[in-house]
């Protein structure tokens, strides 16, 4: 094995098995090439790299071969590569990702020209019904170009996948490595929710005591994050109301910032009036108390002060009073309690919410709290039935969805061992 094929499914093995070319153009956005390819590595997938002429001026082919351990292909030869690629006397790669692709390659697939190994490879691929996805990058005018605007259409509608780009300062800029990945592990996701909308909560709320300070917890929003994420890979509209966080929520879910409990309540009640039938998750660490009056300025800290609390009102318990028909999953945490006893006291949340999902963690549980990039916890539906799930957020986000997903679909969910 190549050096670089360690990283092979480090992060996940969602790209296990699969053969993805990454296509790579005359853009100075080439140098963004090892890292994508490499993003992909880590979720299981073997690239192969495929450049033009083009772009060996701005980065050699034996850095791509040190990225991926597979030599680029950088001219169609007596390998008749665009064939054998598109698996006519053998298997077919799964997947070709051009990135960067320039407008100027854009518009030749779509115009049908192959006079290079990129274009001729994506032309074929797509009459071979392979995915081909294209991330395009140029300056803005060139992007909003009537020509290109209109060939970026017709791609879309013969089913080419477009990764669009980041308008910033006068150009189009190329989407982060992460990103890019999550669209090509988008490709093999079943679309299961790609009819539906999914409201998620996350992060904590502030109450504030004063204009200065406020009463909070630890929450990061990781999990929230992680949870936009997934539901997006299955082709949900997902709308994250998302309370103080040093995290960046991602593009693809529409992101409502909010501070307070009132704040996050009200979005999530609007939203929910709105897409009554959604999949609603609350994940969100909502303050339970908020000072029963709030002081004007600043605190003097030259003496002690009493503070008098009263409890903020319970989102969970307004859901299904608005929503009848969504599907509800909620979250309970608690501290230093036994196994049997945080599924009891969860278990009997859902039942007063009405809920068909619990997700139930104990905080005092080392790598399960709140500003931990793991979590350890057991889901618990409606019929009493448990699933224990531990690992990092995002891990537990996936698998989480794969539950919803399967009992949408009435089929039994991937295993995951703990």
């Amino acid at each position: 094995m190549h050096p670089s094929g360690r990283i092979i499914g480090t992060k996940s093995k969602r790209l296990m098995g699969k053969r993805i070319l990454i296509g790579i153009t005359g853009s100075v956005a080439a140098f963004m090439s090892p890292q994508i390819a490499r993003e992909l590595m880590r979720h299981g997938a073997t690239v192969i790299p495929v450049m033009s002429k083009e772009s060996q001026r701005l980065i050699g082919p034996d850095l791509m071969w040190w990225a991926t351990g597979n030599k680029p292909v950088t001219e169609i030869t007596g390998d008749i590569e665009h064939i054998r690629f598109a698996g006519v006397l053998n298997r077919p790669v799964d997947a070709f990702l051009i990135a960067p692709s320039t407008t100027n390659t854009l518009n030749k697939i779509a115009s049908g020209i192959s006079d290079t190994p990129v274009t001729l490879i994506a032309s074929t691929l797509i009459g071979k019904g392979v995915p081909v996805l294209i991330s395009y990058v140029g300056h803005e005018d060139l992007i909003n170009s009537k020509i290109t605007q209109k060939n970026i259409k017709e791609l879309e509608q013969i089913g080419v996948k477009l990764i669009h780009p980041i308008l910033e300062e006068g150009k189009a800029k190329i989407p982060s490595p992460e990103e890019i990945a999550q669209e090509v592990i988008k490709t093999f996701t079943p679309q299961a929710l790609e009819k539906k909308t999914v409201i998620i909560t996350g992060g904590p709320t502030r109450e504030y005591i004063d204009n200065v300070r406020f009463i909070s917890n630890g929450a990061s929003g990781r999990t929230a994050i992680s949870l936009a994420e997934e539901a997006y890979l299955y082709g949900a509209q997902v709308h994250l109301v998302l309370g103080p966080t040093l995290l960046e929520p991602p593009s693809t879910a529409k992101t409502y910032n909010v501070i307070s409990t009132e704040e996050m309540t009200n979005k999530t009640l609007e939203l929910l009036k709105k897409y009554p039938d959604s999949l609603v998750i609350l994940s969100a660490a909502m303050a339970d108390f908020k000072p029963l009056k709030q002081k004007i300025g600043k605190t003097k800290s030259d003496k002690g002060f009493s503070l008098e609390l009263e409890p903020t009102p319970k989102l969970v318990d307004k859901i299904k009073q608005v929503a009848p028909n969504c599907t509800l999953v909620i979250f309970k945490a608690e501290w230093n309690v036994s196994r049997d006893e945080l599924i009891k006291r969860a278990y009997k949340r859902l039942k007063e919410t009405d809920a068909d999902y619990v997700v139930a963690n104990d905080l005092s549980e080392p790598g399960a709290g709140f500003e931990s990039i793991t979590n350890h916890v057991i889901v618990i539906k409606k019929d009493g039935s448990t699933r224990e799930l531990k690992g990092l957020k995002r891990k537990v986000a996936q698998h989480l969805f794969e539950q919803i997903v399967a009992d949408l679909e009435k089929k039994e969910p991937d295993p995951f061992s703990i």
